[in-house]
């Protein structure tokens, strides 16, 4: 559900799709998950809603693809996401933060993607 791919509706470049410097170092942080899922396994919270919350990995992917310069689809994705389990049982107990082997902050991006939500219906 959370599209891990650029969605375009724009003619793709002949050769690379390009990205000013400050683009990409937004990026930083997110692209480097493996997805060993150490972080949604430590989470209470989809411990107890693994069914219906996403969790920590496939929340931090969302908000890799919510932010990319490239896309052009990031109502979708937030409408895909906007929903009582998906995204709002994240309470930033920071487990996943914690145990993340490389280092991320899956529960910053987590607060970044409410942080979206919220503007988008201000």
């Amino acid at each position: 559900s959370i599209m891990p791919w650029l969605e375009t509706k724009t003619n793709r470049p002949a050769k690379e799709w390009r990205q000013s410097i400050d683009d990409r170092k937004k990026l930083d942080g997110l692209y480097e998950c493996v997805m060993c899922a150490s972080c949604s396994t430590s989470c209470p919270s989809y411990w107890w809603n693994g069914d219906r919350y996403l969790g920590p990995a496939a929340l931090l992917h969302a908000y890799r693809w919510i932010i990319d310069s490239r896309d052009e689809s990031t109502g979708q994705r937030l409408d895909q996401l906007e929903d009582p389990f998906k995204l709002y049982r994240c309470h930033t107990i920071m487990n996943c933060t914690q145990t993340c082997p490389k280092g991320l902050n899956p529960a910053k991006a987590i607060a970044e993607i409410k942080k979206m939500m919220v503007e988008r219906t201000v």
